[in-house]
């Protein structure tokens, strides 16, 4: 175990190393939106603005990255020249990263709105009712300079006792779009959190926020499986076909974010651990974050491990009964081997279980479990397969039963023949489970994304995340090989 710490720790160090050198290339600095156009620019997944640089640099090359922090590393390191933003969120970035800035010119501007699902168009009126009146009332506007500013991300929402006498309003968002949606102190705030809450509140609504990857947010609203998602949402016509969008809650430009070179080269490795160390994990107790999401990785791991064996073998044991079923399973496991399992999962999530109240962590159980189900279910007929029959043949002799020579005799040696391919997909299960986030399930890298979000620090918490995830499948292998060896060695000779 101190091997593999040191190891890790080496890992950490030479990355870092390797990322403060990449962060002071030279570039050429841009000054004006006219310089962008045929240059890289990069685009988040899921957002609009692909089809403004499309229109305003026809001769650009645009990449596209799965969150803002990401967009921040492919800029401060020089992959892409620039990338649009909402001019609010621009500034949340600038005030956790001098090395970057925004183009004084706009290249857009943008309405933002909060998503309501067709099944909570009654909520959409009394919301728009909301809106209108603290408009009038000039609290509307308070609430936008409280929250829409270069210090927004430092502002706590007024808290409220919800009844909850009308029931509850199931919202979801990606808690990564400061000032309009942000955890502070592992707590929701932003501006459109504490809009929510004061409405709720007003109306008698008990508040549900849960999270979903980006890319999911609008269709968990499109699918009835919330109420309400909001993100500092975009409102465009094309989304409006989708979901209904409430009255418009704020209005800004839309910027080009860029390079400064306002590098600090006075800044060692050391000091760069360390200030990593405390702005990722330390402040705002956000390690608590990574436990919760470490243990929720754990739970999901582990169970689904535990019933998709148990599935497996039992599913082997009716095949051996049913040749009609062996057929079925055969062709089944040969279908679910072929599916991505985010595929699963979102058809279970958002289709399977839309009208239940079951949570995603016990969706992604099930859906974990049924894929390595089925895993093992091919293993057991590989591992059975090489077994000499007459193993069986001179149990029976010996006055077994059927199954208790199966499991006495020919299921040993099976596993003994298909451990270390079992093990390997362990250990691709508990990769796997970082796809949770679409069902709304904050795991490890849920909580990484949420951390990064925040910070706008792309580097440190991916390392650490792959550091948790290397000893979290460690654990895992050494656990589970522990009882499987036993189990074998009572039964046949075991040679490692």
């Amino acid at each position: 175990m101190n091997k593999r710490f040191f190891k890790a720790l080496v890992l950490l160090i030479t990355v870092l190393l390797l990322s403060s050198c990449a962060n002071q290339k030279e570039s050429e600095l841009i000054e004006s939106v006219e310089q962008l156009n045929g240059k890289d620019l990069g685009c988040m997944s899921g957002s609009i603005f692909d089809q403004l640089i499309k229109e305003k640099f026809p001769d650009s090359n645009i990449i596209y990255f799965n969150s803002r922090s990401e967009l921040l590393l492919a800029l401060t390191t020089g992959k892409i020249e620039g990338f649009v933003s909402d001019e609010p969120v621009a500034m949340m970035m600038i005030s956790q990263n001098d090395n970057v800035n925004y183009l004084d010119e706009a290249v857009g501007n943008v309405e933002y709105g909060i998503c309501f699902s067709d099944e909570s168009k009654d909520k959409l009126l009394q919301f728009n009712e909301y809106l209108l009146k603290i408009e009038l009332n000039g609290h509307l506007k308070q609430l936008q300079d409280k929250w829409i500013s270069v210090d927004g991300s430092n502002q706590k929402k007024e808290e409220y006792v919800l009844s909850g006498e009308n029931g509850v309003l199931r919202c979801v968002t990606t808690p990564d779009a400061a000032p309009f949606s942000f955890m502070f102190n592992n707590e929701f705030q932003g501006f459109e959190v504490e809009l929510l809450n004061e409405f709720c509140y007003e109306y008698g609504y008990d508040l549900e926020i849960n999270t979903v990857a980006f890319d999911a947010l609008l269709t968990s609203v499109a699918m009835n499986k919330y109420d309400v998602a909001f993100n500092g949402i975009y409102i465009t016509e094309e989304r409006a076909k989708s979901v209904n969008f409430c009255s418009p809650t704020y209005k800004a430009d839309d910027v080009v974010m860029v390079r400064n070179n306002n590098v600090n080269e006075n800044t060692n490795i050391i000091d760069s651990i360390k200030d990593s160390i405390y702005k990722d994990f330390i402040e705002e107790d956000r390690y608590k974050l990574l436990l919760s999401g470490a243990f929720t990785t754990l739970l999901i791991s582990v169970l689904s491990i535990v019933f998709g064996s148990g599935y497996g073998l039992l599913m082997y044991i009716l095949s051996r009964i049913s040749k009609g079923f062996k057929k079925f399973m055969d062709y089944e496991s040969k279908v679910v081997a072929k599916l991505p399992a985010i595929v699963i999962l979102m058809i279970l999530f958002y289709e399977v279980f839309r009208t239940s109240s079951i949570n995603g962590v016990t969706v992604s159980i099930i859906g974990f479990s049924f894929i390595f189900g089925n895993t093992f279910y091919n293993l057991l007929n590989t591992g059975v397969a090489s077994v000499d029959k007459g193993q069986d043949e001179a149990a029976m002799a010996l006055g077994y039963e059927k199954w208790l020579a199966f499991f006495h005799i020919i299921l040993p040696q099976a596993l003994k023949t298909i451990l270390d391919p079992y093990i390997m997909e362990v250990i691709a299960l508990i990769k796997n489970t970082s796809i949770v986030g679409y069902v709304s399930v904050n795991d490890i890298t849920r909580s990484s994304d949420i951390i990064r979000g925040r910070t706008y620090d792309a580097i440190f918490p991916l390392l650490i995340l792959a550091i948790i995830y290397y000893f979290l499948c460690s654990l895992l292998v050494w656990v589970i090989k522990v009882p499987i060896r036993a189990y074998i060695t009572r039964k046949v000779n075991y040679n490692d």
